[in-house]
């Protein structure tokens, strides 16, 4: 879909955000407007447990995750985010309800950061941009029944390999336990599969 490239610009937001619906130059520079693009170090928690998050973010470039812990102090990472991906802790946001996940990124990051509610006084005020809202949210619920079904019947072979072709070089970038978390199973497992491709 989008030629692979070290890093993004907002000409490229913009297309990423016109697969879900056409939206005018218009709104977007609205959208643009009211956001910012920063650049954040590796290990930097973006929303926190606890928290109730405001922001909305696509990755321009780098990697974060979603994850969450234990009782035990186990993580669980929930997902990767790899750029131009538009993430957010969407159930706490919508909600405004505090976070139960950690939002972080893996990698130094270049984000594009919108604040929610601007971008609810926007999208209410742009007949474009709640298309674009109601195709994304459908996107969303698509993806999480995808990720689902794929954690039923897919084996932790599979659905490495599945993670390898969203993120080719995830072996370079992402510590081998995070990797493991995500596909729920141990360290030791995740490097006998590796061992055996």
């Amino acid at each position: 879909m989008f030629e692979k490239k070290e890093s993004y610009s907002l000409e490229d937001v913009m297309s990423r955000v016109r697969t879900f619906s056409e939206i005018s130059d218009e709104s977007f520079a609205e959208i643009v407007e009211v956001s910012k693009v920063k650049s954040v170090k590796s290990g930097i928690v973006l929303d926190d447990v606890g928290v109730v998050p405001t922001k909305i973010y696509v990755i321009l470039k780098g990697y974060c995750r979603s994850y969450f812990r234990l009782e035990n102090g186990k993580e669980i990472t929930k997902t990767f985010f790899k750029p131009l991906d538009i993430f957010a802790s969407f159930n706490a946001l919508i909600n405004q309800v505090k976070s139960d996940c950690i939002y972080e990124t893996l990698t130094d990051c270049e984000l594009f950061e919108l604040d929610y509610f601007d971008y609810l006084k926007l999208r209410d005020k742009n007949c474009d941009l709640f298309r674009f809202h109601s195709h994304f949210m459908e996107y969303l619920i698509c993806l999480n029944d995808v990720k689902h079904k794929e954690l039923l019947s897919m084996n932790a072979t599979q659905r490495y390999l599945s993670l390898r072709k969203q993120i080719p070089n995830i072996d370079n970038l992402i510590p081998q336990y995070q990797i493991a978390s995500y596909l729920s199973i141990t360290p030791v497992q995740l490097s006998r599969i590796r061992a055996k491709l």
